[in-house]
């Protein structure tokens, strides 16, 4: 792992004819199928909705252009958490292009950036996994089954951290694998979680996984600490730059981000309901529905509520936050609440004695059941709001990942005695159980940039799996 590794298992022989072929093919037929995407599938898939946009596009691209043409990094410049609401990586990304190409082709372009940068992602897959395991037949597997991944082909035309943050990953992860543990290496392996981390935040995470890295290559040494003590440095260099300019530019110091990150309707009265929510669900939008009073309240299933009191409690906290809370009011009516008072804090406080009151009466339950759900629908997820045929095909699909998701399960098993794997296995680890336990607020697409990287040992057993059928088959073949 100290440097890059010519593989000792070879291409059997049958396959050395078509053997430099297999890389370049794998690559074009990528960028041809990224391509026919962009230029034909987006607009099936997407269904009469921009193909370059979704809800989250307007805050990444807004925060750039108000930089430049009101001097101030911010999304709403009416709402003061806005300026704290993304972080740049991105927006300065769109922002390049929006320079290059002017306001009519910025979309294009990048969709267009963001095809090129994930067909290189193949080869870095594909080199990842043949330097870890030592088997291009391996490579060959994970570098195709990134090439035809189709769901981060889907998020290559959209203008989000998506697709970014799921190349940058890939590049640490690579740059883990085949680069030497030495002080300019991991002073780089720094750099490049800091970008990862000014990407998208829990990205930040990766400097464990590089962590983990100089273990598996040093041990536990004073040489070790003093190279993650490099690492550390080199994402502090980009780091730094955030909390420095929320401090000095808006008199605030915001290491992350602030709790609504700039977005009205998720101000601390529906941030604290919907905690209440996934205490006992994995499906909050029907409730705080609800509870804003867009559609009547589902009924809540038994033992949610203690008593009468806790209903009549209920009640007055829906009444009260109709009334005066600024989330649910934006969430109702989609605009900004006008008065100049609100009622947050005290909705937040009623809805957070409610949760405190499920986790005293279940405290097993409150900590395993909507947990385990998540993690269940992470892997399993089939359920779609699709109907007819298009529904039937998406279930393929959901199916698929989690075939491919299992099979990289199995590839960290069957190399678990090989350092090199363990920080692909922790950031996959990770990510699954932060969102799932700890956020509970799940979309299959925050987990896209794990899913991804799990791909690069899924080549594995199937390649074992296809060397053990060879064997059985031989006696009969002699």
């Amino acid at each position: 792992m100290n440097k890059p590794v010519q593989p000792q298992v070879a291409a059997p022989s049958a396959y050395r004819c078509f053997a430099p072929y297999v890389l370049p093919a794998l690559l074009l037929g990528g960028l041809a199928l990224r391509l026919l995407f962009l230029w034909v599938g987006a607009a099936l898939y997407y269904q009469g909705k921009s193909p370059f946009t979704n809800n989250d596009s307007h805050s990444f691209t807004q925060s750039f252009v108000n930089l430049l043409e009101l001097g101030t990094y911010t999304f709403d410049p009416n709402t003061p958490d806005a300026a704290f609401g993304r972080l740049p990586g991105f927006p300065f990304f769109w922002g390049g292009h929006y320079l290059l190409f002017g306001k009519h082709y910025v979309y294009q372009a990048v969709a267009f950036t963001q095809i090129l940068l994930d067909t290189a992602a193949i080869y870095l897959v594909y080199a990842t996994t043949r330097a870890i395991t030592q088997d291009i037949r391996a490579a060959w597997v994970s570098g195709l089954l990134y090439a035809g991944y189709p769901f981060i082909i889907v998020w290559l035309t959209i203008s989000g951290s998506e697709a970014l943050a799921t190349f940058m990953t890939i590049l640490v992860f690579w740059w883990l694998a085949t680069q030497p543990s030495a002080p300019r290496s991991a002073l780089a392996a720094g750099v490049l979680v800091g970008i990862s981390f000014m990407v998208r935040e829990y990205l930040g995470i990766l400097i464990l996984g590089a962590f983990f890295w100089v273990y598996a290559t040093k041990g536990l040494s004073w040489h070790s600490v003093r190279l993650s003590v490099v690492v550390t440095a080199g994402f502090m260099m980009i780091y730094l730059g955030w909390p420095l300019r929320n401090y000095v530019g808006q008199h605030r110091f915001i290491p992350v981000k602030t709790l609504n990150a700039g977005y009205e309707r998720y101000a601390e009265d529906v941030i604290s309901a919907r905690q209440w929510i996934y205490a006992w669900t994995t499906d909050s939008d029907p409730y705080l529905n609800g509870i804003a009073g867009r559609t009547p309240l589902p009924p809540l299933p038994a033992g949610v509520l203690a008593d009468s009191a806790e209903a009549r409690q209920l009640q007055a906290l829906i009444r009260q936050a109709q009334q005066c809370g600024t989330g649910f009011y934006n969430w109702h009516h989609e605009r900004r609440y006008a008065l100049p008072t609100n009622c947050n804090a005290e909705v937040a406080a009623g809805f957070d004695a409610l949760r405190s009151s499920y986790r005293r009466r279940f405290p097993v339950q409150y900590h395993t059941r909507v947990p385990l759900l998540n993690l269940q629908r992470a892997f399993f997820k089939s359920r779609l709001q699709r109907e007819g045929s298009t529904g039937q095909l998406a279930a393929l699909l959901f199916g698929y990942r989690s075939v491919l998701l299992l099979l990289g399960v199995a590839g960290a098993f069957l190399l678990r005695h090989r350092r090199a794997t363990w920080p692909i296995t922790f950031f996959f680890a990770f990510l699954y159980l932060f969102l799932c336990f700890l956020v509970r607020h799940l979309e299959i697409r925050y987990l896209l940039q794990a899913d991804t990287v799990i791909l690069c040992l899924a080549g594995v057993p199937l390649v074992k799996s296809w060397d053990w059928l060879r064997r059985q088959l031989a006696p009969s073949r002699a």
